[in-house]
């Protein structure tokens, strides 16, 4: 009777401590899109991120995500006010790493390895909060923009550039000499005149912005860079070039003032 105690106690010990360990790997992902998806964060792969929701696996792509959440809560307008379109880990403790999610290993709890610019990091999911690498299309409002440009449809397998912001992470690590195909839909808004869009070629009435990173090129044009720091070079609607370096690519507006643009690009990357 002892021992059929012992054991008896010692399983649900075991049962009671797996519980416990699924519930580190609970996670939240918030796509560009602004659907949430909550379940448990299983891998990072070739086919992007394995979530496992209600029992069944759900694969994401990695460029769809713009958020993961390990804390249960969500991002209010002030914390995206504070994000400046590089990626960023978000730890418990307060610390924030510039850095993008590169590989997860490990069960309960995850191991996630971070690219940064100084070379790789590893955290355990038990020690973040949340790795934010994009803005979602609902996280700022629209109302009061020109309805043609704040409407601009999702196309799918794009990138959102978004035209609040400077630069928006690919998630995509590219190699230098790596052959690179872009393809860029929609308009934005550079200001508060509705008249003042632009394409991913560039601004409608032909203006440049004094302080853009590529002051040769036009305002409100799609532009890129490799790494936080990299140099910037000019993309537009329709392009194919040999990446000029290694690291995480970046897509931006070429403008000097984000506060009052509206709208993104869509962008294919291939």
């Amino acid at each position: 009777m002892f021992k059929r105690t012992v054991l008896g106690a010692c399983c649900a010990a075991v049962v009671l401590c797996g519980g416990i360990a699924l519930a580190q790997e609970s996670a939240t992902l918030t796509l560009r899109s602004g659907e949430k998806v909550t379940g448990q964060l299983v891998d990072l792969g070739g086919v992007g991120y394995t979530m496992r929701v209600n029992g069944s696996d759900r694969q994401i792509p990695q460029n769809d995500v713009a958020v993961i959440d390990f804390n249960g809560g969500t991002m209010s307008d002030a914390d995206w006010n504070n994000f400046n379109g590089t990626p960023v880990v978000q730890l418990r403790n307060g610390q924030t790493v510039n850095g993008s999610l590169a590989d997860i290993g490990g069960t309960s709890p995850l191991k996630l390895t971070i690219h940064t610019s100084s070379g790789d990091r590893e955290f355990s999911s038990n020690d973040v909060a949340r790795i934010i690498m994009a803005r979602p299309q609902n996280a700022v409002a629209t109302s009061g923009t020109n309805p043609a440009v704040g409407a601009t449809a999702a196309v799918p397998g794009a990138i959102t550039v978004d035209a609040s912001q400077p630069w928006t992470s690919t998630g995509m690590t590219v190699r230098k000499g790596q052959m690179l195909t872009f393809t860029a839909t929609g308009e934005v808004q550079l200001s508060n005149d509705p008249n003042d869009i632009a394409t991913p070629s560039g601004a409608k009435n032909g203006r440049y912005a004094t302080n853009a990173p590529l002051k040769n090129v036009l305002a409100g044009g799609l532009i890129g860079r490799i790494g936080p720091t990299g140099t910037p070079f000019g993309i537009g609607a329709n392009a194919s070039f040999a990446a000029p370096a290694s690291g995480l690519l970046y897509l931006g507006i070429n403008d000097d003032g984000f506060g009052d643009n509206h709208g993104n690009f869509q962008v294919v990357v291939r």
